[in-house]
């Protein structure tokens, strides 16, 4: 259905707007001021219509300024800047130049201004080639315009009329500037010259007292469908804007599509005409525009209001995307980052790992994926593959864990191909320690990978053993005992005593109910420290009254020799169980007895002193 378009009425800087669906827009005159005109919704093509001002008279005739028509097309809310060029000020000044920029400043079209009658000088002459709007200038420098019409009878040249020329065109002026005069004329003027963009600039001639009027402007016209007229217009400058088409509303699903992506043109026309996509384009249906570039389809309508659209679609390649992991080759418990190149945005698997985050992987050999999107949307993936070595397994080993003081041991470091000890440590070498207390020494390991590893065993130290004790004499048989103090060392102790033979370190700390003799007792500590003490249990097993007399036997019993005390001379006799006479002696107050020879077993020892007797049992053990 064909929709109307009304805007109010309103004049504002010289804009006049009537209420319409399709054709004139406005009508733009001289203010002295750009002004900016929007595109109103559902128009698609415009005519413009720009008229340079003609250049002042002053006596001559002041040429006419040009006019441009081109076709151009435009979008809804587009912004245009607009100058209408004024009549000049001041004497033989050229035209003011019109032109009709877009929002980029990209110059669209622009009509010269007339050339000026006389006498004033317009300047030198310049020409605006860049494509870009030109300033605004009254009397501004122009091109070099053509040759102008005859005087007739005057006798001064009449102004030139503005040049032309059209895009990618040299920018020399149309015919229609003049430079005339009349031979039989002592005082000689000449006319102005058109040319350049926007206002005249001019040509100054001597000939006598002569001088040469301002030049026109030339112009400009970037549009389809010109009609470029110089030196046609002889008023103030003017701008008319017409809409020529509606355009069909078209919607794209997607402007910048990524390689082999589907996308769906639509378009729907207000006047209610049929659709028509070119190059095969069937209207709503889906289809893969081709390889990464810039196409263009075009769609038709048949209402004979509506404007053909172009549409221009850039199918964007898949991004180069580089999966990037620093380091690539680490030791676990080491950290890295992953980060991407060639997109925008990366997201990164397996796991929740966000680009440049610091990660700590576990040892193994790990593939991280990146997918890359860019600003169009385009996803493409890359992978990098990172090495994270296990932690290595250091072992330390030590000879001796617990020493005496002064004692050696050696610590060894092994897993790895270089390691570095605390001083004074060498891995296996011995060292003495000669302080006493607990020591820890480290060492730094590097495997084969370069990974490092650290580690620490402790050192007792113990101090030589002491030992002190404590005897109880035996009285009444086997109630003896030996109570020892040990000091040094590292607890705990082990004790040996001699009392049941040697080596099984399996005895108590200390003896009790024993006999009397010699004991010895050999006390280790933990580690390497050892003492040994020897003690003698005095006996009073044997202590006997005789008369008055005391005798003392001991120790008894005994292993090796018997000590018999008794005041004064006496005589013994060592007896068998049996009786049989073993050993006979006289000595005075002390006697020794060796029972070596003897088996061990129970004896008699008789003692005689004068008339007394007494007898003894003696073990031998």
């Amino acid at each position: 259905m064909k929709k109307n378009y009304f805007f109010t009425l309103f004049v504002l800087l010289g804009i006049s707007f009537s209420s319409i669906s399709y054709g004139q827009l406005a009508t733009i005159d001289y203010t002295g001021d750009e002004i900016i005109f929007t595109i109103p919704g559902g128009v698609g093509s415009i005519q413009l219509e720009v008229k340079g001002a003609k250049g002042t008279d002053n006596g001559g005739v002041g040429g006419s300024g040009s006019i441009m028509i081109g076709t151009f097309a435009v979008v809804p809310g587009e912004e245009l800047t607009i100058y209408a060029g004024g009549n000049p000020a001041g004497l033989n000044a050229g035209g003011d130049g019109s032109y009709v920029a877009r929002e980029d400043g990209t110059l669209m079209i622009a009509a010269g201004g007339g050339g000026g009658g006389r006498d004033t000088d317009g300047g030198d002459a310049v020409i605006t080639e860049d494509g870009t709007a030109p300033p605004i200038h009254i009397g501004s420098p122009g091109g070099v315009g053509g040759e102008g019409g005859e005087a007739g009878e005057r006798e001064w040249g009449t102004g030139g009329g503005g040049g032309w020329f059209s895009a990618g065109e040299d920018g020399e002026g149309s015919p229609g500037g003049a430079i005339h005069c009349r031979a039989s004329v002592g005082t000689t003027f000449a006319g102005g010259a058109g040319g350049g963009y926007s206002g005249g600039g001019g040509v100054r001639m001597f000939s006598g007292d002569g001088t040469g009027g301002g030049g026109g402007g030339g112009s400009y016209n970037a549009g389809e469908d010109q009609d470029n007229t110089p030196g046609a217009n002889a008023g103030p400058g003017q701008v008319i804007i017409t809409a020529l088409c509606f355009p069909l509303l078209t919607t794209v699903t997607d402007y910048d599509p990524c390689i082999n992506e589907y996308i769906t043109l639509t378009a729907e026309s207000e006047t209610g005409g049929e659709i028509s996509w070119e190059d095969g384009v069937e209207d709503g249906v889906p289809f893969i525009p081709g390889a990464p570039g810039l196409y263009s389809y075009t769609v038709n309508s048949t209402g004979p209001e509506d404007c053909s659209v172009v549409i221009e679609i850039n199918v964007r390649p898949f991004p180069t995307v580089i999966a990037n992991a620093a380091p690539t080759e680490l030791c676990e418990g080491e950290s890295m980052i992953l980060y991407g190149g060639g997109a925008e945005t990366y997201e990164w698997s397996p796991g929740d790992i966000a680009d440049r985050d610091v990660i700590y992987p576990a040892a193994g050999t790990h593939t991280y994926i990146a997918t890359g999107t860019d600003e169009f949307g385009c996803v493409a993936d890359d992978e990098v593959t990172v090495v994270v070595h296990p932690e290595p397994i250091l072992v330390i080993t030590a000879d001796k864990t617990v020493v005496c003081q002064g004692d050696e041991v050696t610590l060894t470091a092994s897993g790895g191909v270089e390691y570095d000890w605390d001083s004074p440590v060498e891995n296996g070498i011995p060292f003495a320690i000669d302080a006493v207390g607990s020591f820890t020494y480290e060492v730094e390991m590097e495997d084969v990978n370069g990974c490092e590893v650290e580690g620490e065993i402790t050192i007792t130290v113990g101090a030589p053993i002491e030992i002190t004790y404590t005897v109880t004499a035996e009285v009444l048989g086997d109630d003896g005992a030996i109570e020892i103090d040990v000091t040094g060392g590292t607890v705990p102790y082990t004790f040996d005593w001699d009392n049941d033979g040697t080596g099984d370190f399996d005895d108590p700390e200390d003896l009790t109910g024993i006999a009397g003799g010699d004991y010895v007792v050999v006390v280790k500590d933990a580690g390497t420290c050892s003492g040994t003490e020897s003690m003698t249990i005095e006996t009073q097993l044997g202590l006997e009254l005789l008369n008055g007399l005391e005798v003392n036997v001991f120790p008894n019993p005994t292993s090796d020799i018997l000590n018999v005390n008794l005041l004064g001379e006496f005589t013994y006799t060592l007896y068998s169980i049996s009786g049989q006479e073993i050993l006979l002696g006289q000595d005075f107050d002390q006697t020794f007895i060796s029972m070596n020879d003897f088996e061990k077993g129970q004896y008699i020892l008789k003692i005689q002193q004068g008339v007394n007797i007494v007898e003894i049992p003696v073990i031998k053990q």
